[in-house]
């Protein structure tokens, strides 16, 4: 019997890709070309789909839980992660799991046990308890933003190197030689992946400072604004800042501008996520878009679809862009 992923290949799509026209998915924007060539696919192969079950919109998973990332606070203070388990809560509720998906926040789970009773988890952000506790467990498992082992899991990722490199070089690109770093203090004791894909990256152009990575205590508005007065402090400073998180971009920028420095003449900041308000700050802040919510929906399709159970676990990177705006004087440039 033929795979998803074998009729994904002759497609040439993804296997999430193929799923998702399966189900209808109206969230799905591809072309009337792409699919028809899928369906196609599936006729040439005798693609059969996994077997639903008699209730309406119900699959071969009964119950599914989602471990969202940290707590409800650190949803507000970054919406990155609120984003993607919204995306999550979506799918499930488009594919008729209404009433049986239990949702819990890592910080406040006092237990994995509740979770052995569930037919799949989708495990958002980093959490190496979690998988550590599923490791030797039945339930199917999806995770996203991060993967402690991609050999076991099946995942839903963006690209960190490609997509912080693409924003490096457009700060290089712009003649910027001194590019300092603010970011969060990570809650797990694990690298912080933006900084350190930066450090490589600047240390073999001999452009890194260690002086100019500032880490503040929290991943929000405060933490960026707090990091910001903390540069201003010193004598010298960057020409320009990668920020990892937009909240954290504009509390930056907020305590930059108090001090009457103008962005972005005097001080360049790029931020990371392209969330809701970037557009609408002064000056408007220059980004990378990320398809968060897309990322949760697309997990909810392997969850539900069990791929990976057969092929073997395989990681989707979901594309990423740079928005350029004002923030980082490439407009004043006029490029």
């Amino acid at each position: 019997m033929a795979k998803l992923k074998e009729v994904a290949q002759l497609a040439g799509v993804s296997p999430t890709t193929v799923s998702r026209i399966l189900h209808q998915d109206p969230t799905l924007s591809v072309s009337e070309e792409t699919r028809e060539r899928v369906l196609e696919a599936i006729a040439t192969m005798g693609y059969q789909p996994k077997s639903k079950k008699r209730e309406i919109g119900r699959y071969k998973l009964s119950r599914v839980g989602i471990i969202a990332y940290g707590s409800e606070q650190v949803e507000m203070n970054d919406p990155y992660y609120m984003k993607i388990r919204v995306g999550v809560e979506k799918e499930l509720h488009r594919l008729g799991f209404d009433q049986s998906v239990l949702v819990q926040w890592s910080d406040n789970l006092p237990s994995y046990q509740n979770y052995l009773d569930l037919d799949g988890v989708i495990i958002i952000g980093q959490n190496d308890e979690a998988a550590q506790f599923f490791a030797d467990k039945k339930q199917r498992i999806v995770f996203v933003d991060r993967c402690p082992d991609p050999r076991k899991y099946t995942s839903v990722m963006i690209d960190f190197v490609y997509t912080t490199k693409m924003l490096l070089d457009h700060l290089l690109s712009l003649g910027y030689q001194r590019i300092g770093y603010i970011g969060g203090r990570r809650r797990i004791k694990k690298k912080k992946v933006r900084l350190s894909i930066m450090k490589e990256y600047l240390s073999y152009k001999n452009y890194f400072h260690e002086e100019d990575v500032h880490v503040a205590s929290a991943w929000s508005g405060l933490g960026g604004y707090e990091a910001a007065k903390e540069i201003m402090a010193r004598e010298n400073h960057a020409q320009a800042y990668f920020v990892a998180s937009d909240p954290m971009a504009i509390g930056a920028i907020r305590a930059f501008t108090e001090k009457g420095i103008r962005i972005p003449d005097d001080i360049a900041v790029v931020g990371f996520d392209d969330i809701e308000v970037a557009p609408f700050v002064s000056p408007p802040l220059t980004t990378v878009h990320l398809e968060s919510e897309k990322m949760g929906r697309m997990a909810a399709n392997l969850l539900v679809d069990g791929i990976g159970d057969e092929e073997g676990p395989m990681t989707i990177c979901v594309p990423t862009s740079l928005v350029i705006r004002e923030s980082c004087g490439a407009k004043r440039l006029g490029r």
